[in-house]
């Protein structure tokens, strides 16, 4: 597969989905200048287009670009800024074998503009702030308003008043309980958002579809779905609290020394069944049954043991990890299966990356064709030092064939540093390539 053709994806995970999208972003369109030339785009529409265009044309990377609250903001100081000193003044500068479009080339100069250069902390940190005083204005504002009408998603009832005689009426009347007004903005959008998903009946908590309005009811009466779902990240940017950030704090305890002439047997038994690991439910509920899974390589079989998903696609697949890795070390292995994650990822064969439309087709081909065989050249790339799944258990038992529990500290440290000068250039071009 060539350069050209290569997907792209974010992070996956194997047991849950894990998206985080940034809940600042503004949908409203606006035109923003490139930070280096007059070429205008439209955000956040075209935001990926824009970064790809200070990649490819200016050799520029952003970091963490997700987490500026406002981005046109931001392209619009360092515009500025960038008339005053040079690229190299103000950001990182790696030098990389590569040019943006792949080709080979010595010491190629690309620029990352992040949060370690103080100023740009600073920015960061003002346009956050200045965002979040304008969504306190806004939450203000819906708190006092009281010429809010509003039909109840329910019933014919007409609210007039504020936002929170409407909530209260949800309530109050089905039951339908978002949250307390004083957590919630952009309320409108809400319940906007809420009536659309009622109208193509479907559930607000599971997001699953029906045949008609009564059975919506019931399915959302039965199964206790009147509800918003707080694990649906749709919901985010409508909790004041994930702007504001979380301001929990530990739990405080005050312990009252005990009198030990009349600590009795009895209050002692109780302090040490209360100080005992096993009488934490926490704890308690934590056995083996619920610990960690690891997932198969090649389908969604998942085990406790390491040993077990090795035998389970040995016996299943006919595939064997040792032997296809046998010679191999800790870093190539990791690439093995990272490589091997990405391909199942995308239904393709791992030998002749035939593309198929069903997993099961795939396990098939893999299996009477024997494709198991790994190709250096496609699995060998920087790309595969980064997890395919964050969450891939599998990787933490990977270690190298002559790898012993008694070698010294020493020697590992040697080795990791020798590794290091080996894969830093790699990792470096493979986060830019991303």
């Amino acid at each position: 597969m060539g350069t050209s053709d290569k997907q792209f994806f974010g992070p996956l995970t194997l047991h849950q989905k894990s998206e985080k999208p940034s809940i600042f972003k503004c949908e409203k369109p606006t035109e923003c200048a490139c930070v280096l030339c007059d070429e205008i785009f439209s955000l956040p529409a075209s935001e990926k287009q824009f970064l790809t265009h200070l990649f490819m044309e200016h050799r520029l990377v952003i970091a963490d670009v997700n987490e500026i609250a406002d981005l046109r903001g931001y392209v619009k100081y360092w515009k500025q800024r960038f008339k005053d000193q040079n690229l190299p003044y103000y950001c990182t500068t790696m030098l990389l074998d590569n040019k943006p479009d792949g080709t080979k080339s010595k010491n190629e100069e690309y620029f990352l503009l992040s949060d370690v250069l103080p100023e740009d902390k600073e920015l960061r940190s003002n346009l956050r702030q200045s965002k979040l005083e304008i969504l306190l204005e806004r939450h203000a504002f819906e708190r006092e308003d009281k010429i809010y009408s509003k039909e109840c998603l329910f019933c014919r009832y007409v609210s007039n008043g504020t936002r929170a005689n409407y909530l209260n009426h949800l309530y109050e009347k089905h039951n339908f309980h978002i949250a307390k007004p004083d957590n919630l903005i952009f309320v409108d959008d809400l319940v906007d958002l809420i009536a659309s998903k009622l109208e193509k009946l479907q559930c607000i908590f599971c997001e699953g579809l029906f045949k008609d309005r009564t059975i919506l009811k019931e399915h959302m009466r039965k199964k206790g779905h009147k509800r918003i779902n707080p694990a649906n990240k749709e919901y985010d940017k409508f909790f004041l609290v994930n702007y504001v950030g979380d301001k929990h704090t530990l739990p405080t305890y005050r312990l009252n020394k005990p009198n030990t002439s009349k600590y009795s047997n009895a209050n002692k038994e109780e302090y040490e069944q209360d100080s005992n690991v096993d009488s934490d439910p926490e704890w308690s509920e934590w056995t083996e049954e619920n610990g960690p899974l690891i997932t198969c390589l090649l389908c969604d079989q998942t085990e406790m043991e390491f040993e077990s998903i090795l035998n389970h696609m040995e016996r299943k697949h006919e595939f064997s990890f040792s032997k296809a890795t046998s010679g191999f070390d800790f870093y190539h292995k990791i690439k093995i299966v990272n490589y091997i994650r990405r391909q199942i990822h995308l239904k393709q064969c791992l030998s002749c990356e035939t593309k198929f439309d069903d997993s099961r087709n795939l396990e098939k081909h893999l299996k009477e064709m024997k494709h198991w065989t790994l190709h250096k050249e496609k699995w060998d790339q920087p790309e595969y030092y980064f997890p395919t799944y964050e969450d891939d258990l599998f990787l933490c038992f990977i270690h190298d064939e002559d790898e012993s529990w008694w070698s010294s500290d020493e020697q590992e440290v040697e080795n990791q540093n020798n590794m290091c000068d080996n894969i830093s250039k790699e990792m470096a071009l493979s986060v830019l390539s991303d």
